[in-house]
């Protein structure tokens, strides 16, 4: 398959029977990748990277979408840049020699990609499917550590600007960082979108509706232009997503052995998840229990050895084992979308 002229020439034509990989964008920090099928395809999906994923890793849902019948452009991060160094015009100016092969386009993103995914194709004839939507460096809805690394310099998003594409958005309406930007921010932009909100399933919300076998059939249903299912909420409880998020707010509310519960049934379905043993942690510490709790962190980053918070966590337990008469700050086990909020209140407040 031969570019069409303005595109740029094939970066690497793999092995005979492997995939063919066009670059239609590289510059030092974003690469912007064309895989076109062997057979052609009328449908095309525009994937945009999560957070901390860059391209040295298989595209986002690569696997996926790689038994699907389409072509597929993604969008990469060399580093975590949270696509503040990709305009608008550059985007469009890569995509715009390919959109007219395609009879219908998809654009899919999950979390940071998912935030990519309705910047960059709301001005394209297209299907966005958004999971939980965030960019952490934004200036009103962000989180301030990741605010010092990188400047927000896209255009916000302004109810005033009309919308081409049409949006699917999925959150957890429960997780208080996804509310405040989704409803704040993003709906008001996208007054259209079929919004599908499911409490509890956390951030981002496609890794429960994964879990309870949702994720797959509604994104190919999408990308095929057929009526989308509706989730079976009454599998949650097969989910360890849900439950462990679900038991973070119990412990936030004091309920702790109903977090403990709840932990317990995710760690049978899924032994090595990092974020069950970092939730048990939690509860132990809100029980004073230094060592249970010091336990429960090593074996969290033992399955996720760069968490930051458990790496955090995990320290401030072993400061007070260390030492514990010493006049040490109070315990401060709140999630970390909680603490947000607190500076947010603190903030307003101020005379």
């Amino acid at each position: 398959m031969c570019p069409e002229p303005g595109l740029a020439t094939a970066a690497a034509s793999v092995t005979p029977a492997g995939p063919v990989r066009l670059l239609l964008h590289d510059d030092a920090q974003i690469v912007i990748e064309h895989h076109p099928r062997a057979g052609g395809s009328s449908t095309l999906v525009i994937t945009f990277d999560p957070l901390l994923y860059l391209a040295d890793k298989p595209y986002f849902a690569r696997d996926f979408l790689s038994r699907e019948a389409v072509d597929v452009v993604s969008v990469r991060k060399k580093d975590e840049n949270f696509y503040q160094a990709l305009s608008r015009d550059t985007f469009e100016a890569a995509l715009r020699p390919l959109l007219p092969r395609y009879t219908r386009v998809v654009a899919y993103g999950s979390s940071l990609g998912a935030y990519a995914a309705l910047y960059y194709c709301r001005d394209i004839d297209c299907q966005v499917i958004a999971s939980s939507p965030r960019v952490s460096v934004h200036p009103v809805y962000g989180v301030e550590v990741w605010q010092k690394k990188a400047a927000f310099r896209h255009e916000r998003f302004s109810p005033r600007r009309p919308v081409v594409c049409c949006a699917f958005i999925v959150y957890d309406p429960k997780d208080a960082i996804d509310k405040r930007f989704i409803e704040g921010d993003v709906l008001p932009q996208f007054p259209a979108a079929t919004v599908l909100r499911v409490p509890y399933s956390g951030h981002p919300a496609n890794h429960f509706l994964s879990d309870i076998g949702f994720i797959a059939p509604f994104v190919r249903a999408v990308i095929a232009g057929k009526p989308v299912p509706q989730p079976d909420l009454q599998r949650r409880g097969k989910s360890h997503t849900y439950l462990v998020t679900l038991a973070q707010a119990c412990a936030v509310h004091g309920k702790l052995r109903w977090a403990d519960a709840l932990v317990d049934r995710a760690l049978v379905l899924k032994p090595t998840y990092s974020l069950a043993f970092r939730t048990r942690g939690r509860v132990f510490m809100l029980r004073r229990d230094w060592p249970a709790a010091k336990a429960a962190f090593e074996a969290s980053l033992r399955f996720a050895a760069t968490d930051s918070q458990a790496l955090h966590w995990l320290e401030l337990t072993e400061r007070y084992i260390a030492a514990p008469h010493a006049d040490l700050p109070p315990v401060d086990t709140r999630s970390p979308a909680r603490r947000w909020l607190s500076r947010m209140k603190q903030r307003l407040l101020r005379p």
